[in-house]
């Protein structure tokens, strides 16, 4: 395999601007045009790695591609007509130095150019709607595939993943970027450190912080509760694929038959009245307390300290419950530490035998159809009702996961989608369940530790993501268990 470099498009203003490349030639031994039912390749060999290479694609204009090459006297210009609905005619001509490729399509950012050591390839597809390159088998039961879908609005780059979960070299699972909440990382760095094959950017976080936002289970482990009450993803003990919107709940039993109800694990407080359970998951030391209210510390079923003012330590062996002074919360409070306590958490529906989980949301398709609940997920249209990049998760009929991202603020190369026509573009792909994923800056997938798509804001920090290897790992967590915290 060759290395690939990274060719930037830039604009016409943009490209003006750079300054004059020093002409260092390379001489063109061969051009080929390689048509196929799908797409034309025009396949340059040169002498050696071409120098000062621009591009440029703007809307209503040819894309142009120049570089310093010499070629021999009498072989140009060139000129080549097509009759596609994208490609009409290719012009190429040797003028001062440099060799000038013309591609007039109709598709702008449909035409994609990569670099093999000394050998350049443009590969022109045919049509106006779906194209891209043939699904190819990356591993095991792992298959990547990239389109180009033409919007009304401009066009869309898109990249999908296909997984068998039933496939025994397949592990699919959920990372976080360090062991401890707080931390960010790109896709490409986790799926590197994870030994996996392959990811993609997962649940939504809090962006200062690195927080996951909603649901997340590891190896059968509760690391953070479900906001919301949104949708999420779960991967069951015999690998299916199952989604649903899942709500959390909980209490700490008193002696006298009172309870304390915990309302969420490791998320920040989103309503004044809510008690917020934190492990060593969220770090060493629980968030402020809250506005009146208290913490607890409880280490080995009994109360061993209390706060009013400071945050708590959160010991290896303890947890802290964060909230208002309740009569309940007060009465733990008072509880002398030789008297133990009953800690219960669960989830709605039971997801305790989960392997994994990640939550996401809004609903994209539901039973086979586009459904889109931004108001019952506490999504604002405003929000996610734009045209952005986008990140998703489904499952098909057959059982096969789909991981998908769509680029977009990339004017003229891709537009990215609205979550409606996310909605239709999984049910396209074979969805009968899916579900988005946290987007924007965030959407990015990656194939042995390279990024695949294009990110509208490179590759940023995330705090999580959800990776596929090749060997399971967890076959000693399989069996069904309540749902641990630690």
């Amino acid at each position: 395999m060759g290395v690939f470099v990274l060719i930037q498009v830039v604009s016409t203003e943009a490209a003006a601007q750079r300054p004059t490349p020093v002409p260092v030639a390379a001489t063109l031994h061969k051009l080929q045009f390689l048509e196929s039912k799908a797409q034309t390749e025009l396949v340059l060999t040169l002498s050696r790695t071409p120098e000062a290479l621009v591009i440029q694609d703007d809307p209503g204009k040819p894309m142009t591609v120049s570089f310093n090459a010499s070629v021999i006297p009498g072989d140009f210009p060139l000129n080549r007509t097509f009759n596609q609905p994208n490609l009409k005619g290719v012009f190429i001509e040797s003028r001062n130095g440099r060799l000038q490729i013309f591609v007039k399509r109709t598709q702008v950012g449909s035409v994609t150019l990569t670099q093999q050591q000394s050998r350049l390839t443009l590969r022109i597809p045919h049509s106006l709607g779906s194209s891209g390159h043939p699904a190819k088998d990356i591993a095991p039961g792992i298959q990547h595939k990239q389109l180009m879908e033409r919007l009304p609005s401009g066009p869309v780059r898109i990249n999908v993943l296909e997984i068998d979960p039933q496939n025994p070299a397949v592990n699919i699972t959920p990372a976080l970027a360090s062991n401890r909440m707080g931390a960010k990382a790109n896709v490409a760095a986790m799926v590197a450190g994870n030994q996996a094959v392959a990811g993609i950017n997962g649940s939504f976080f809090k962006q200062d912080k690195g927080i996951p936002l909603g649901i997340l289970i590891i190896n059968q482990e509760l690391i953070s509760g479900p906001i919301y009450d949104r949708v999420a993803m779960a991967i069951t003990p015999n690998n299916q694929i199952v989604m649903d919107r899942v709500r959390l709940g909980g209490e700490v039993l008193l002696p006298d038959r009172r309870r304390v109800a915990i309302h969420t694990i490791n998320q920040p407080r989103v309503k004044s009245n809510q008690t917020v359970l934190y492990t060593t998951r969220w770090g060493k030391q629980a968030p402020p307390v809250p506005q009146d209210g208290l913490q607890i510390l409880i280490r080995q079923d009994r109360v061993a300290a209390v706060s009013q003012t400071e945050s708590l330590p959160i010991p290896q062996d303890g947890m802290v419950l964060s909230g208002p002074a309740s009569p309940e919360m007060l009465a733990l409070s008072s509880m002398s530490p030789y008297v133990p306590v009953s800690l219960n958490v669960y989830t709605l529906p039971d997801w305790s035998g989960m392997k994994h989980a990640v939550g996401g949301g809004p609903w994209l398709v539901k039973n086979g159809t586009p459904y889109v609940d931004l108001q019952a997920q506490h999504f604002t249209s405003r929000s996610l009702g734009s045209r952005e990049p986008r990140s998703a998760v489904g499952v098909t009929a057959q059982g096969k996961m789909l991981l998908v991202t769509v680029d977009g603020r990339q004017k003229g190369v891709s537009i990215g989608m609205t979550l409606y026509e996310l909605a239709h573009l999984m049910k396209k792909l074979g969805a009968v369940n899916a579900m988005n994923l946290d987007g924007g800056s965030s959407t990015q997938m990656s194939v042995y530790g390279r990024t695949v798509n294009r990110p509208s804001a490179g590759s940023i920090g995330v705090s999580n993501s959800l990776i596929i290897k090749t060997a399971p790992t967890d076959t000693a967590n399989n069996s069904a268990a309540p749902l641990p915290v630690k």
